[in-house]
């Protein structure tokens, strides 16, 4: 028993030093910000396999998904990010209008939510699937909706990371230390054994 026991905790001990390596790969490859597409299409490479039990050197496979994806994982990015810089000015414009004007923000509330779905689940798909940037963008929409339970439970799950992190400042600085170290990649991990569900009958 104690010998089991301790082959299970040297299990848990290796996958979270795993969890922390690809955190770190992430965020290093992340740094020029252009491409945080081609990093987060990494990590969700690996994670994908890892959760199917198909994983092998985890930081030789990211740093191949890294190279191999990168113009069409950069080329999604930018497009998101003027896609959201854009969304966020007109938020910001609607809720400074005065009277009726407001009601317009409930339209773009409604944009943000597609607008979160196409940015969680484009990358995995990237990571997973050989497609047109095109195609890519519709089917990050399209194939969620198709697995409604399981895509809800990825945003719902996100969603919540995302509100406790910004919290209040302590929130935050906590936050701010526990995704540098390892939170990307817990995230990623968790989030990629509901994205297998979802993308299962398409392979």
């Amino acid at each position: 028993m104690p010998a089991l026991e301790n082959h299970i905790i040297i299990r848990i001990l290796i996958r979270i030093f795993d969890l922390i390596v690809l955190n770190i790969l992430w965020l290093v490859c992340s740094v020029p910000i252009v491409t945080i597409g081609a990093s987060t299409t990494a990590l969700y490479s690996v994670m994908l396999k890892v959760v199917a039990g198909e994983e092998g050197y985890i930081m030789k496979d990211f740093l191949k998904a890294f190279r191999v994806s990168f113009w069409q994982s950069t080329a999604v990015w930018l497009i998101l990010l003027a896609a959201g810089a854009a969304l966020g000015a007109d938020i910001v414009i609607f809720q400074r209008a005065p009277g009726v004007a407001r009601a317009g923000l409930a339209v773009f509330y409604i944009i943000a939510i597609f607008y979160a779905i196409e940015v969680i689940f484009v990358f995995p798909l990237i990571a997973k699937f050989e497609n047109t940037t095109g195609n890519m963008l519709k089917n990050a929409i399209l194939i969620p909706a198709s697995r409604l339970p399981f895509a809800a439970a990825v945003l719902v799950m996100t969603g919540t990371c995302l509100v406790l992190t910004f919290l209040n400042y302590t929130t935050l600085m906590v936050g701010a230390a526990v995704w540098g170290i390892i939170g990307v990649a817990v995230l990623a991990y968790v989030n990629s054994i509901f994205i297998r569900k979802i993308i299962e009958p398409y392979m």
